[in-house]
């Protein structure tokens, strides 16, 4: 009895020459806190635009992983070299690496909803909390893996080349970032609707399925 619906915002937010970084401040991580809304509907006179409710599903979770990325490079002084058409492509070291983590849960119920209802959807939002939980620790090992390395960018002029490189790391720290957290997560809440059946099982109750869940979500 829900919809569950993962994302992650990437936003390139500030790209600029940078003297070398020292390995202590290289990797920055924010997290901010989780942002939870409720929200409630009458199904017999849905609002416009309606609820993210599924046919045949009563309520719905609605969850997103964010993701900002700052990243600070530096580059040769010496004169880059030039590909077709009068192009740049040359070598940037990403000195310095931000990640911004958030999390936004949205639970829609209808109006008069009972407690198992609640219950169930309480459960998807608290796979997403419990997975962002560690988010930090593991942007942390991501952003220390990019900081100090080299990537070619390609581009009309040296900013238009250090723009292209932004943007490849900027995809791989957006990648691997899925891939470690918001993946095992939607793994998880699928799981957590098959073992309560979209919450129609009365047992296991949501508690018990969470925690199963969270196991399934565990693997690969």
């Amino acid at each position: 009895m829900q919809l569950i619906r993962s994302a992650i915002a990437a936003a390139l937010m500030l790209v600029m020459l940078a003297p070398a970084a020292r390995a202590a401040d290289a990797v920055t991580i924010e997290k901010a806190k989780v942002t939870v809304e409720y929200k409630t509907f009458d199904p017999k006179h849905l609002p416009d635009p309606p609820p993210p409710v599924d046919k045949g599903e009563a309520a719905a979770t609605v969850y997103g992983y964010g993701v900002e990325t700052n990243l600070q490079y530096t580059y040769p002084d010496a004169p880059p070299p030039r590909v077709e058409a009068g192009a740049v492509k040359m070598d940037f070291k990403m000195e310095r690496v931000t990640l911004k983590l958030s999390l936004s849960v949205t639970v829609w119920l209808p109006t008069g909803a009972n407690d198992q209802l609640k219950a169930h959807e309480e459960g998807h939002r608290q796979l997403a909390e419990m997975f962002y939980a560690d988010a930090d620790k593991a942007a942390r090992k991501i952003a220390a893996k990019m900081a100090g390395k080299t990537v070619t960018g390609e581009g009309s002029s040296v900013t238009a080349a250090g723009k292209a490189a932004v943007e490849r790391a900027n995809k791989l720290l957006c990648d691997e970032f899925l891939q470690v957290v918001a993946d095992p997560c939607q793994r998880a809440q699928t799981a957590f609707d098959r073992i309560t059946d979209h919450g129609r099982k009365e047992k296991p109750g949501a508690k018990e399925a969470v925690d199963l869940a969270v196991k399934e979500g565990a693997k690969k």
